[in-house]
């Protein structure tokens, strides 16, 4: 818990640094670059977890990797955490700078779970209720198709959750006529 909220603290002043810069478009790419990157290497994962491996080392092997793929300001930001021992949380402040740069441009992360996968038209059609009735400026969509659901859809946006599914309909009656 702790290290969460040094995480986002650290995002927060990430944040507020590129924004003052105004690289805070190049500083969210390198930000989503290096969260991808450490999701899928175990070896970089276990270098920013390791305490075994002391900070003038990790400095060495963390600029080998980001010099010249990010900008001076993330790679002065990764260094800084490295000198105060807080890099085994850089996933975590990566995910936090990602919500707050959406959060500050309106920008929403949905999952949408189908039973089948939907057709364009009905993607667009999904896409543009949402924006309007929410007012976000973009979108970004993560689809799943769900067989168990037998049809309909469930949405999810932030905390909220929508489920139009004929499952959650099905459930809902039952749930109905358990309580008669």
């Amino acid at each position: 818990m702790k290290g969460v909220r040094a995480a986002k603290r650290y995002a927060k002043a990430l944040m507020q640094l590129a924004d003052q810069n105004n690289s805070l478009d190049t500083t969210v790419v390198d930000v989503k670059m290096i969260h991808k990157l450490i999701e899928e290497s175990a070896d970089l994962k276990m270098l920013l977890s390791s305490p075994l491996i002391k900070s003038d080392k990790k400095h060495s092997i963390l600029s080998a990797i980001f010099d010249g793929k990010v900008n001076a300001l993330t790679l002065k930001f990764i260094q800084l955490l490295v000198d105060h021992n807080r890099e085994s949380h850089l996933d975590v402040m990566m995910q936090e700078f990602i919500s707050l740069y959406n959060e500050k441009n309106n920008i929403a992360k949905v999952s949408l779970a189908t039973a089948t996968a939907l057709n364009n038209n009905s993607r667009e059609l999904i896409l543009k209720t949402i924006k309007e009735k929410y007012k976000f400026s973009e979108i970004q969509l993560e689809e799943t198709v769900d067989s168990d659901l037998l049809g309909g859809l469930i949405m999810r946006i932030g905390d909220k959750q929508l489920d139009a599914s004929i499952q959650g309909q099905l459930r809902k009656i039952e749930n109905e006529l358990v309580q008669a």
